[in-house]
C-alpha cells in the first residue's frame, strides 16, 4: 500500500509487525511511547489486510476528542489515493440536532433519548410532525449515503455540515455503517454487547470479519469492569418515593410501592451501619443467601426481616416494581415527555442485583453517597468476544507489563507481545525520582513531617523553573491539600472531580497559551491521559508520589480475586500494574514529538522499584542542580 509519508524511526519496523499478526488472524499488543505514530502505523498496517481480503476495521478509543487523530491519518491516507469509506461514529447526545429544539431530547440520558428518537421517527413515517431532520432524510436515503460518504470527516464537521443540510447526522451515520471500511467508535460502542450487536448488523457484517484496532488500552480492563457494575443511591430511591406518591402507586396485593422503596432505604442503613467499619466509605456485604436470623445481614435478609416478606415476595415486588416502570415511561413518551421513571430505575436494579450470582462480581454498600453497588472484578466478561474477531491490536504508549494485559483482557495465548523503545534522542528528555520524600499512606498519616517536607520540595521545584509545569497527583484529596499549602506565585490551572468537559479544555488552552504557569491534575485524568501538550507549553512534569489504588475492601476483594485467577499475582495485577501505567502516562505527557524536551520528577523513594519499566529512571538527593543543567545544556 502507498503510505501518506514515508516512515520514520521504527515505524517500518513496527508496521511490519502488525501486518503479520493480524495477516495470521492474530493478536498483538503493542507498547510504543507516546509520539511514535501508533495511529498511521497499525492503520499501515491493517488497511492492505482489510481490503485484500473484504474485512472491515473497527478502530475503538476511550473518548469523542480521541478520534480526531484517527480521522486525520485516515485523510492522508485518502490524500495518498486511497478510497477508504470511513465513519466516526458518536451517540445521539453529540449527533442530535432536534435536542437543541426539544427541551424533553436535551436533558434526556442516553436510554431516553432512544426512546423519544423512535417515538418521532415513527410519527415521521406516519406523515405526523415527528422530526424535521429525520422526515428530510426518508426522501433520498440511497443517494445521501453515496453523497456524504465520499469525504472523510470528524464526527463534529460531519455533524454540523449534516445539520446544515436539514439532515439528522446520526441517523445518516448509522446508514453509512453499511458502506464503511473504517468505522471509528468509543469503547462503549463495540465492547457493550447490546449496542455491538446492533452496530455489526447495521455493518451488514460479522465479528469474524471484523479487524479490531483498540486505542489507550491500558484503559481497557478499568473500562470494562466499571461500565460491567452499577449501583444504586439513596437519591434516586427518594425521588422514586415522591414518584409513587404523584401516581398513587400499590402493589398487587395492595400495598402501596412507596412502603416497599421506605424498606429499601431501611435496609441500606442498616447494612451501612453493620458493614462499613470506621473512617471507611464503603463495605463489602455477604455474596451469598443466608437465613434471616444470621448474625451477618444482606440485603435480602434485611428486606425479608424488616417487611416480613419471603424471599419469592421480595422478588415479585420487584418484577412489578420495574413493570411500573415501563408503564410510567410509555405514557410519558406518548405525552412528549422524558421518559424517565425512577421507580422502574429500582425495580430494574433489584431484578439484576436478586439474580446475580456470577463469581466474578460483589456488591458492596457505600456512603457518601449512601448506596448499594454491584462491582465486576472481571473485564473479561466484556471482552472475552475479542477472540471471535478477524485479529485484534492493542496499543499504548504505557501498557506494561504486555503479558499482564493480555491476561486480564483474555487475549489468546499466542498473542504478539511487541514492545519498541523510543526513537526520540535520549538527551531530550531526563526522568528523576527524589530519594528523601514520600506520599506513603502510612508515613503521611503518622509522621507529619513526611507531608511538610514534600511540600518544601514541591516549592523549591516550582519556584526554580520559569517554563510551565504540570503537577499530577495520586488523588483529588492530596491535590487539593497541597494546593492550600503551597506558596505558588504563578497562574496556577486546576482540574477537580466532576469538571465538564468544555471547562477543561478551556483550562488547557489557557494553561498552553500562558507562560511560568502550573498545571494541577491527578494521575489517571483527563489532563494526566490522552491530551497534548506540544513544544514548550509544558517542559517539566512533576509526578506527586504512586497512584496507588486507594485501600479499601473494593481492592482487596480485586486483589483477592486476581490472586485466584493468575497463580498468587494479586498485588501485581491489582495494585502495581494500575500504579505503573497511571505514572508512565502522566510522565508521558512531557515529550511529545523528536523535538520535545522535558524533565520529569517523581516525588517519592518508592520509585526506584520500577526501573523495569521505566529503565531511564534516576535517583538524585539534590534536584535543583539537576533542573538547571539539564535546560542550560
Amino acid at each position: 500500500m502507498k503510505l501518506p509519508y514515508s516512515p520514520r524511526g521504527n515505524q517500518s519496523e513496527i508496521i511490519e509487525r502488525i501486518n503479520s499478526a493480524i495477516r495470521n488472524q492474530g493478536h498483538i499488543v503493542l507498547e510504543s511511547p507516546t509520539g511514535s505514530g501508533k495511529t498511521f502505523c497499525s492503520l499501515a498496517a491493517v488497511l492492505p489486510v482489510a481490503i485484500e481480503n473484504n474485512l472491515r476495521i473497527v478502530y475503538c478509543v476511550r473518548t469523542n476528542s480521541q478520534q480526531k487523530q484517527v480521522v486525520h491519518e485516515l485523510q492522508q491516507f485518502r490524500k495518498a489515493g486511497h478510497s477508504i469509506s470511513v465513519v466516526a461514529f458518536q451517540g445521539r447526545g453529540s449527533l442530535c440536532p432536534e435536542q437543541k429544539y426539544d427541551k424533553e431530547l436535551k436533558k434526556s440520558n442516553w436510554v431516553e433519548k432512544s426512546k423519544i428518537c423512535k417515538s418521532l421517527k415513527m410519527q415521521s413515517k406516519m406523515g405526523e410532525a415527528g422530526c424535521r431532520f429525520y422526515r428530510k432524510l426518508l426522501q433520498g436515503s440511497n443517494s445521501l449515503v453515496e453523497q456524504w460518504s465520499s469525504d472523510i470527516l470528524t464526527a463534529e464537521e460531519f455533524a454540523e455540515q449534516v445539520e446544515d443540510a436539514g439532515l439528522c447526522p446520526y441517523e445518516l451515520n448509522k446508514l453509512m455503517l453499511k458502506e464503511a471500511k473504517v468505522v471509528i467508535v468509543p469503547y462503549v460502542y463495540f465492547f457493550e454487547e447490546f449496542i455491538r450487536k446492533f452496530m455489526l448488523g447495521r455493518m451488514d457484517t460479522s465479528l469474524d470479519k471484523v479487524i479490531v484496532i483498540v486505542d489507550e488500552a491500558h484503559n481497557l480492563p478499568d473500562w470494562a469492569r466499571s461500565a460491567a457494575s452499577e449501583s444504586l443511591t439513596i437519591e434516586t430511591i427518594n425521588r422514586a418515593v415522591v414518584e409513587s406518591n404523584k401516581y398513587g402507586l400499590q402493589l398487587a396485593d395492595g400495598r402501596h410501592t412507596t412502603s416497599f422503596l421506605n424498606l429499601v432505604e431501611a435496609s441500606i442503613e442498616s447494612l451501612s451501619d453493620y458493614h462499613i467499619p470506621d473512617n471507611d466509605e464503603e463495605g463489602l456485604l455477604p455474596s451469598h443467601l443466608v437465613a434471616p436470623d444470621s448474625e451477618v445481614p444482606t440485603f435480602e435478609t434485611e428486606m425479608m426481616s424488616l417487611g416480613k416478606m419471603t424471599l419469592y415476595n421480595l422478588k415479585r415486588d420487584s418484577s412489578e416494581i420495574a413493570k411500573m416502570g415501563q408503564l410510567i415511561r410509555q405514557n410519558l413518551l406518548d405525552h412528549g415527555k422524558r421518559p424517565r421513571s425512577y421507580v422502574g430505575s429500582v425495580g430494574d436494579f433489584f431484578c439484576r442485583w436478586l439474580d446475580l450470582m456470577e463469581s466474578h462480581s460483589i456488591k458492596l454498600v457505600g456512603k457518601d453517597p449512601q448506596r448499594l453497588e454491584t462491582v465486576c472484578l472481571d473485564p473479561r466478561v466484556m471482552t472475552g468476544f475479542l477472540d471471535s474477531t478477524a485479529g485484534v491490536v492493542s496499543m499504548s504508549g504505557t501498557i506494561s507489563p504486555l503479558e499482564m494485559f493480555r491476561d486480564l483482557v483474555g487475549l489468546r495465548p499466542d498473542t504478539i507481545l511487541e514492545k519498541q523503545v523510543s526513537s526520540f534522542p535520549r538527551d531530550n528528555k531526563k526522568m528523576l525520582y527524589l530519594k528523601d520524600v514520600t506520599t506513603s499512606y502510612a508515613e503521611l498519616n503518622s509522621n507529619p513531617r513526611v507531608w511538610d517536607k514534600l511540600i518544601e520540595r514541591l516549592d523549591s521545584i516550582t519556584t526554580s523553573f520559569n517554563g510551565n509545569i504540570a503537577l499530577f497527583f495520586p488523588s483529588y484529596k492530596l491535590l487539593e491539600s497541597a494546593l492550600e499549602k503551597l506558596n505558588l506565585s504563578k497562574p496556577v490551572y486546576r482540574e477537580y472531580h466532576g469538571m465538564e468537559q468544555e471547562e477543561l479544555m478551556r483550562t488547557v488552552e489557557s494553561f498552553k497559551s500562558d507562560s511560568g504557569a502550573v498545571l494541577a491534575g491527578v494521575m489517571g485524568g483527563r489532563l494526566a491521559e490522552g491530551i497534548d501538550y506540544p513544544d514548550t507549553s509544558l517542559e517539566m512534569a512533576v509526578i506527586v508520589g504512586i497512584p496507588y489504588p486507594a485501600p479499601g475492601v473494593r481492592q482487596e476483594a480485586l486483589q483477592h480475586y486476581y490472586d485466584v485467577l493468575f497463580d498468587g499475582r494479586g498485588w501485581e495485577f491489582a495494585v502495581e500494574s494500575p500504579a505503573i501505567r497511571k505514572l508512565l502516562q502522566a510522565a508521558g505527557r512531557v515529550v511529545r514529538s523528536e523535538t520535545d524536551k522535558g524533565f520529569i520528577i517523581i516525588t517519592d523513594s518508592r520509585a526506584g522499584r520500577f526501573l523495569e519499566y521505566a529503565p531511564e529512571l534516576e535517583a538524585t538527593d539534590d534536584i535543583i542542580p539537576e533542573i538547571h543543567r539539564f535546560f542550560e545544556a
